[in-house]
């Protein structure tokens, strides 16, 4: 078992390596491509406004907090799969996938994972998951950098879910492989502000307008379009909710928009709350044992 000097090491390594990958330059070029798109799209006034900067800044803040984080997440979530792996819960061997086109690995890993996903998503919004990702439904003026507005909880939590629901079916690691940058473009892309459906393909892959009206701050859209690629999981599940354009507020009532302090500390101050409140419940029955008589 590494120790966490060990482990921060490792990471720190790991992200040197990725500054010198292609792929990190690839993406940093899209999410300029998507900007420059929203600015000759909007206007300077429009796509950069207050609001907007204030909202981009806010998510840039909360990436680099992340870096930090991260290795005690990936530390945390190596005790689990080491907890999973004591269980001795039978697995697919890894010889049947042996042999199998890189394309189709590739695409069986997206479609496992986005089905983690999808269930990891929905307990992420129910009440003592939801401090979690509620920062990322925090951001006000949805765009392609919230994809990178997200709590270190909700990394920890996604990764957990992998090894309960994926550890099993015994695919390689590296099975989605160059998948991965694909899903992380498409990540990107449902988070732009345009009003895309895809049409007849709208139950094949997520769309913005599908994403969006999941980031919409009306009660009739809470808790649906929880996929993250595959939006027929949620027709098959029943969140699936596209009435037309999205044209309602978006973020999440009650949270902190762009204070990042508030933010990164959300799920703590939240999780004290629903504590108090579950523990002043269950000391009603006592208050009865003292003479206290219930209110009608």
């Amino acid at each position: 078992m590494k120790s966490v000097g060990e482990y921060i090491i490792a990471r720190f390594e790991a992200w040197c390596e990725l500054a010198s990958n292609p792929s990190f330059y690839f993406v940093a070029a899209f999410l300029l491509i998507v900007l420059a798109c929203d600015v000759v799209r909007k206007g300077w006034r429009r796509s950069l406004s207050r609001r907007a900067i204030e909202s981009v800044t806010a998510s840039l803040a909360i990436f680099h907090i992340n870096i930090f984080l991260v290795p005690g997440v990936w530390l945390l979530s190596d005790d689990v799969k080491q907890a999973y792996d004591l269980l001795g819960i039978p697995s697919i061997p890894g010889s049947v996938w042996t042999g199998l086109p890189t394309w189709l690995l590739s695409f069986l890993g997206i479609l496992a994972a986005d089905f983690a996903n999808y269930w990891n998503h929905r307990l992420m919004h129910m009440k003592w998951l939801w401090p979690v990702h509620a920062i990322h439904h925090s951001d006000p003026v949805v765009n392609g950098l919230t994809t990178y507005r997200v709590h270190a909880l909700e990394n920890l939590v996604m990764l957990v879910s992998y090894t309960l629901l994926l550890s099993w079916i015994g695919l390689p690691r590296d099975a989605i492989g160059f998948g991965a940058l694909l899903v992380l473009f498409h990540n990107i892309y449902v988070h732009i502000d345009v009003d895309w459906g895809h049409g007849p393909l709208r139950l094949l892959v997520a769309s913005p307008r599908f994403h969006r009206w999941h980031h919409a701050d009306v009660p009739a859209a809470y808790g649906k379009n929880l996929a993250n690629v595959f939006p027929f999981f949620d027709w098959i599940f029943g969140t699936y909710r596209v009435p037309g354009p999205c044209n309602v507020p978006l973020g999440a009532t009650g949270v902190p928009r762009n204070d990042v302090v508030r933010l990164t500390l959300w799920p703590f101050v939240e999780w004290s709350r629903l504590a108090i409140a579950l523990l002043s419940t269950r000391r009603r029955p006592s208050d009865r044992d003292h003479g206290d008589v219930p209110a009608e």
